[in-house]
């Protein structure tokens, strides 16, 4: 169903097959079953056990989420729920300020798991649609900034930027992007898990740093 991120799973490597790991919100659980069905017998693909939510959630959840467990690539996302503004403060929920500190140090923790770290770029959203369900509101506008921050960041730190925001915006905000505002059509889905499968693929061999 359009919009319903698809349950993800956590499968053991295969020893034989490079790994790769996946952190992301529920965009990511979206998109995860259909990367690892794309690299199925390629490259053994683990998925984060929960939603990773906002920058602070996954620098607090990633010594759980990763243990002392190594991979030779980990995709990464948060920015959705940083941005989220609540309406008792109509502040965001993660300043931006805060969102690149905290990811300067999720990039430094992912380091200890992995030679390439893949930094995935935050998804456009339609302003407005869930206001009428959600204590708090996503603006399209505040988008560019955290994008932006996170762009410094992962250039500063030599990490691949997958650009996720501008695979939506290419095929369409409105073919992308479902009725919530927020969370991905089918065809979005497809997108999303065709970039980050040939992303991962791409970081085998390729040197780090750049935007793809």
């Amino acid at each position: 169903m359009a919009g319903r991120p698809s349950r993800t799973r956590r499968v053991s490597s295969d020893s034989r097959s490079p790994t790769a790991y996946l952190i992301g919100d529920s965009i990511a659980g979206g998109y995860a079953a259909a990367v690892q069905a794309e690299l199925a017998g390629e490259i053994a693909v683990e998925v984060r056990p929960e939603n990773g939510e906002d920058s602070r959630h996954v620098l607090e959840r990633l010594g759980a989420w990763l243990g002392e467990r190594r991979y030779d690539a980990i995709h990464v996302n948060c920015g959705l729920h940083d941005l989220k503004r609540p309406h008792r403060s109509g502040e965001f929920q993660v300043p931006p300020a805060e969102y690149e500190a905290n990811l300067r140090q999720i990039v430094a923790r992912l380091n200890r798991h992995t030679a390439r770290v893949i930094w995935g770029r935050t998804t456009p959203v339609i302003d407005g649609q869930p206001a009428a369900e959600k204590d708090f509101d996503r603006f399209n506008r505040d988008i560019a900034a955290y994008n932006q921050a996170a762009d410094r960041v992962m250039a500063a730190c030599g990490v691949a930027v997958n650009d996720l925001h501008q695979a939506v915006v290419e095929a369409g905000v409105a073919n992308c992007v479902s009725a919530d505002g927020v969370h991905m059509t089918e065809q979005g889905y497809a997108i999303l898990s065709r970039r980050v499968a040939a992303a991962i693929r791409k970081a085998m061999t390729a040197d780090r740093g750049g935007i793809a």
